[in-house]
């Protein structure tokens, strides 16, 4: 089991509780040698080994929230939780989970939903009460926690189909979209303080991706994205899905390398963004 938090990882993610006024944004993926995040049709394949895939969960615990896009929701059903870190640690808590999803079509057979009603309805017999929220029951601690998905949906989305969303067990964030019809990644931090978060660890998928390592800078100058984790795995997947999507490859920002560590199979590098 890796000592937490990892050495290499110290001093470059924030701590939690981060400051929500100046959010600190990490992306990070696994990929193969030929750099595919997935297989064909976006096929899930297990990329990281059982060190780097622990050192993944206790990356989730470093910050207050994960995302992902529906996509990913879509074709892999995650769970987003933290798994490989000690369950009986009261102080280690799972991210808040959030969904991009501009047109709001979430499957309300999502696992990850199914699993906060769960959470849910054992509380709520438990406390005798509506439970809304984690966040709602103070003893709510530890890994064991399941957080309520929040899902970030453009506003042009019909109030029923938000109201269906939100009734079936979700929280759902509507925000403006771009001239593209997609959530802009430089809306991320306003965002993510006003629902008083202060990091967020983006996992993809490939759009995702794409669209935060090429986001402009901050309004301070600053860039975006403050970390960059990539795992590479020792492998060929060969027709697959890419880190960005196809065309997408120019324009992508240059990395500064900070640290490059070994850990099992895999080589995981720590970079900041030039």
């Amino acid at each position: 089991m890796l000592t937490f938090p990892p050495a290499f990882l110290v001093g470059h993610l924030p701590a939690r509780p981060h400051d929500p006024a100046r959010p600190h944004v990490t992306v990070t993926w696994a990929q193969s040698l030929d750099a595919k995040i997935a297989g064909p049709g976006g096929a899930r394949v297990i990329l990281s080994g059982p060190e780097s895939m622990e050192m993944t969960h206790w990356l989730r615990t470093m910050h207050d929230a994960i995302l992902v896009g529906i996509n990913t929701i879509i074709m892999d059903d995650p769970r987003l939780k933290i798994q490989l870190v000690p369950q009986d640690d009261p102080s280690l808590l799972p991210p808040q989970p959030l969904i991009l999803d501009p047109q709001l079509r979430f499957p309300l057979s999502a696992r990850i939903l199914s699993e906060w009603n769960k959470y849910r309805g054992s509380r709520e017999l438990r406390d005798d009460r509506i439970l809304r929220d984690s966040r709602d029951v103070p003893d709510a601690r530890g890994p064991a926690v399941v957080r309520q998905p929040w899902i970030v949906c453009g506003d042009t989305v019909p109030p029923e189909r938000r109201e269906e969303v939100e009734r079936a067990g979700a929280r759902v964030v509507p925000t403006q979209l771009d001239g593209s019809g997609r959530i802009s990644p430089n809306a991320l931090p306003a965002i993510l303080s006003s629902l008083g978060l202060g990091s967020v660890m983006i996992e993809g998928g490939s759009r995702i991706l794409s669209s935060f390592l090429h986001a402009p800078s901050r309004a301070d100058g600053s860039p975006l994205v403050d970390s960059v984790i990539v795992t590479v795995a020792p492998m060929f997947i060969g027709e697959g899905v890419g880190v960005v999507p196809e065309g997408e490859d120019r324009g992508l920002p240059p990395l500064r390398t900070i640290h490059t560590e070994t850990m099992g199979k895999d080589a995981v590098m720590l970079c900041a963004l030039r």
